[in-house]
């Protein structure tokens, strides 16, 4: 017995891999303890496989909701315009924003009232006349600015709100609407001609009956597609 022994502990000395081994000889497999699963849910491997097969068994159905939910009517749905493309949708549109109809009467009438006798053809000032005529009416402060200028002044003011109107529905906008025109934009003129806006802009106020005034009454205002229109709210 003590030359077995003396032998395998030379071995041992002699071969690495027994030396690796050694801690695993000793290990005693009869002290392992197996987990004890007492249920399919304590179990994942049995949970995965059995509880899918459970369920049918069971005849297990989802939940359903004893409430009745009321579909909307489409016929009755309301559709929010964000661009008037025509005079229909431009009265939803105006609806939607809330037009001021007595705000924009005074405007329209202060513009016309606040009309220059004399206008220098060379040198229009057509924000100067309409930044006047929201002065007297009450719906903001004289802020300097030319007038493709004036849509940010009209942007920082709470009497006013910006809509998007297709170029042949401008004709139809509502009294003391205000349209803005940035420098050198295409457009059709008075004369039905293609023609652009002058190097300052243009600002004008619809007064009814497609006209505009600033410094001067227009008959037709120019047309196009990238103008700024604001209402009175």
């Amino acid at each position: 017995m003590f030359v077995y022994q003396t032998t395998l502990y030379n071995s041992m000395l002699l071969n690495p891999y027994m030396n690796y081994l050694m801690p695993f000889m000793n290990f005693q497999y009869n002290n392992y303890q197996r987990p004890d699963f007492n249920s399919v849910n304590q179990n994942p491997i049995r949970r995965r496989l059995d509880l899918p097969v459970l369920k049918e068994r069971l005849n297990i159905q989802p939940e359903r909701s004893t409430t009745t939910e009321k579909m909307p009517d489409p016929q009755k749905r309301t559709v929010k315009i964000t661009t008037a493309r025509t005079e229909k949708e431009l009265e939803q549109l105006l609806k939607q924003n809330k037009y001021n109809k007595n705000k924009g009467e005074l405007l329209a009438k202060n513009v016309v009232e606040g009309l220059p006798a004399y206008r220098d053809p060379e040198n229009p000032l057509c924000a100067r006349y309409v930044k006047n005529a929201i002065v007297k009416s009450g719906l903001g402060p004289y802020i300097n600015g030319n007038g493709e200028y004036c849509k940010y002044i009209l942007r920082a003011n709470d009497n006013f709100k910006e809509i998007k109107v297709k170029g042949n529905v401008l004709e139809a906008l509502p009294v003391g609407s205000i349209v803005v025109y940035d420098a050198f934009t295409p457009c059709i003129d008075a004369n039905g001609n293609a023609n652009q806006i002058g190097k300052d802009g243009h600002v004008l106020i619809m007064i009814g009956d497609k006209k505009g005034c600033s410094d001067i009454i227009e008959d037709r205002i120019p047309l196009t597609d990238n103008a700024y229109v604001f209402i009175p709210v």
